[in-house]
């Protein structure tokens, strides 16, 4: 503490003054954005959506200067970005009416039937269950108690799922009217994201102490690497495996072929434990067709995981998750414990960026620091260093 007290009064009255004041700043923002956390939600969904349409808004842009130039359309330089976030949203809303129309009907189709067919399904999973179950009778007492043991955790870990979905929903009700006002002003509000990204931007590194705004700046380019390959990489991962599980279904004779691959591509997102979620439903639908449907289900949704895991997410996410199984495991456990499922999803890319950011400050805070630009190159490329207290 006098150490912390000596170097206080070592500064200048005029720093202690902006200490204070960034001190006072960075307060009253977190205190505001606490009070306001209930209704935040979804405007953090709204930045992520600005986020992930940036590129494509970027692209336009681009296309719409060029033609500016090469045109001599001087005018259209002044109004490029705007014209492309309104692009960009059109081409959103195509999309999205476009899977309604054409896919989401199916869906609906096939969840109906699904629903109405739930007795028979059940009944039949059921008869083969009581098979399963007089089978388990004959293992020895020692490994049923440590299966036992293992469901009646797994049953506790679902039961306190559905308890804070429940309770996330009474929190909803509790807070319509803060997130109705939200979701009438998202739209407007992503689009000067889009349009005036640049500037906000300037205008909040012109807002920290100059000392910091270097780092700063890196830090958002290694959160930007990491988080925005990984949450649009997921995004694609997501449609390309719900097609191909859908694909692989519709091939072998699974029934409600289609739903199952929304399923599968939904459950993606849910790192390492979402192909096998998305496994259950298309074994059990299948199991109620015929056991060596089933069998076959196991294999198709296999190779599915085997693809998806070996060829197409090294070369969509890279090597910006390279988080090694073993730890993963362990993440994904602590970010269930803490925070449930938005934890378990959560939890491996704020690893990966916290891992990034220490690998740039042990560079940046070496005996031989480096510069801002050559930590980053350097955290990225995984070198290595030491730690000498």
């Amino acid at each position: 503490m006098g150490n912390w007290l000596g170097f206080w009064h070592q500064l200048s009255k005029q720093r202690r003054k902006r200490a204070l004041l960034y001190a006072l700043a960075v307060l009253v923002a977190v205190g505001t954005l606490y009070a306001a956390r209930s209704v935040l939600g979804i405007y953090f969904l709204g930045l992520v959506f600005a986020y992930l349409l940036a590129p494509v808004v970027d692209l336009i842009n681009h296309g719409l200067c060029w033609i500016a130039g090469k045109w001599r359309f001087g005018f259209l330089r002044r109004f490029a970005r705007s014209l492309s976030v309104m692009v960009t949203y059109f081409l959103v809303v195509a999309v999205i009416a476009g899977f309604v129309a054409l896919v989401v009907p199916i869906i609906i189709r096939e969840g109906q039937q699904l629903w109405a067919a739930r007795e028979r399904i059940i009944a039949d999973v059921t008869g083969w269950g009581e098979w399963v179950l007089d089978r388990y009778e004959l293992l020895p007492d020692p490994v049923r108690d440590q299966i036992d043991d293992t469901l009646r955790d797994l049953g506790n870990l679902i039961t306190r799922a559905l308890q804070e979905a429940v309770g996330g929903l009474a929190v909803a009700v509790t807070y319509t009217f803060g997130i109705v006002l939200a979701v009438a002003i998202i739209p407007a509000w992503v689009y000067f994201l889009l349009r005036d990204f640049d500037q906000i931007r300037d205008a909040a590194y012109a807002a920290l102490p100059e000392a910091a705004r270097e780092d700063v700046r890196i830090v958002l380019r290694l959160l930007d690497r990491t988080v925005g390959s990984y949450v649009r990489g997921q995004l694609l991962l997501m449609v390309i495996v719900g097609v191909m599980q859908a694909v692989a279904m519709s091939i072998i004779g699974v029934q409600y072929a289609l739903l199952l691959g929304v399923i599968a591509g939904l459950l993606e997102f849910v790192p390492h434990l979402g192909p096998t979620l998305a496994a259950i439903p298309a074994i059990l639908v299948a199991l109620a067709q015929s056991p060596m449907l089933a069998l076959l289900t196991v294999v198709a949704t296999r190779i599915v995981q085997m693809i998806e895991s070996s060829l197409i997410t090294p070369n969509i996410l890279g090597s910006t998750m390279d988080v090694h199984p073993a730890i993963l495991m362990v993440v994904l456990i602590v970010g269930a414990e803490i925070a449930g499922l938005p934890g378990i999803i959560l939890a491996p890319i704020l690893t990966a960026v916290l891992r990034d950011v220490y690998r740039y400050f042990s560079f940046r805070f070496a005996d031989t620091p480096c510069t801002p630009d050559e930590a980053y190159d350097r955290a990225i490329s995984g070198a290595s260093f030491s730690v000498d207290v």
